[in-house]
């Protein structure tokens, strides 16, 4: 296996989920992921809740199935965070909110989870001497081998104009390209499905105005600094690091002028009930959101 260098602070139990100063009982965090999904669902998913794997626990099984795409990836969650060092020490509300949640925006539900994470784990294997040692060497390591190397059985390629046509992750996989939003959705996925959180940011309009168009990229929370960084899935934007906001090609001041607004995706409203604006459908108020504007005015006006 690949050099896993990060190492845990706090030694759990196979029984035990490590988090960033305790070991917690499986069953327990199980719960605890499984009512935040529940309590935060849109409604497109609450009229699917148990298609979802949200069901009243009345001992009765549904056609013998009662496993969804939300809950399974709650086990597998759990089980990368027991197994990958770079996911031991991330808090429990971090891991929940952009690791163990299933969506970003109002993309199809799909069960990309464990396809994801055997597609992490076959590049892991396949780089014996990679060091591991920071969460952006993880990224990167993802980011240069997820798209051209055939481990999601197809290549990957950028192609604009492609949402909302495609931009889930398995649609992605399936045609062999999309534009800004499906890749970032993918490659948040990936890194998800290796432990690491991650979750969509964008803006709905350069300068403030529409007519510029608009773009999605990711950000990745990195546990040791606590801060979060952002970076391009390499079909849409090759060459980039973690570490330097300015290798963007879009984090520039003249990008930033008028007003140019920023957010990033949450699976849980804020207090404020800040909303994710979707360029592809700017009516639908459903999607939670972080604000990032200053964040991003302040960072690429130096650039």
């Amino acid at each position: 296996l690949a050099m896993f260098e990060i190492t845990a602070t706090l030694p759990c139990s196979e029984s035990e989920v490590p988090y960033s100063s305790t070991c917690l009982p499986a069953d327990q965090s199980y719960l605890t992921a499984y009512r935040f999904l529940q309590a935060n669902l849109p409604s497109w998913d609450v009229t699917n809740a148990a298609t979802l794997g949200f069901h009243n626990r009345s001992g009765l099984n549904v056609d013998g199935l009662d496993e969804g795409v939300a809950t399974l990836g709650i086990n597998i969650s759990l089980a990368t965070k027991q197994s990958k060092p770079w996911a031991y020490n991330v808090p429990e509300d971090i891991y929940n909110e952009y690791v163990v949640t299933y969506a970003h925006v109002n993309e199809a539900r799909n069960n990309w989870r464990p396809f994801l994470t055997k597609a992490a784990d076959q590049i892991f294997e396949a780089n014996p001497l990679a060091s591991l040692v920071t969460v952006s060497d993880v990224v990167s390591l993802l980011n240069n081998n997820l798209w051209q190397t055939g481990v999601l059985g197809n290549k990957i390629t950028f192609q604009s104009s492609q949402t909302p046509l495609i931009y889930d992750p398995m649609s992605t996989i399936v045609f062999g390209y999309a534009s800004c939003t499906g890749v970032s959705i993918l490659f948040a996925d990936a890194l998800r499905a290796a432990g690491i959180p991650a979750r969509i940011a964008g803006t709905p309009a350069w300068n403030s105005n529409p007519a510029n168009g608009n773009h999605n990229w990711v950000e990745v929370y990195d546990h040791e600094t606590q801060d979060w960084h952002f970076i391009e899935a390499a079909p849409a934007g090759g060459g980039e690091s973690l570490a330097n906001p300015c290798d963007k090609w879009f984090c520039t001041p003249a990008r930033m002028e008028n007003g140019t607004r920023v957010l990033a995706t949450k699976w849980q409203f804020d207090t404020a009930g800040t909303v994710y604006p979707m360029a592809w459908d700017l009516a639908n108020k459903e999607v939670p959101g972080v604000e990032r504007t200053e964040y991003y005015q302040q960072v690429c006006s130096s650039c």
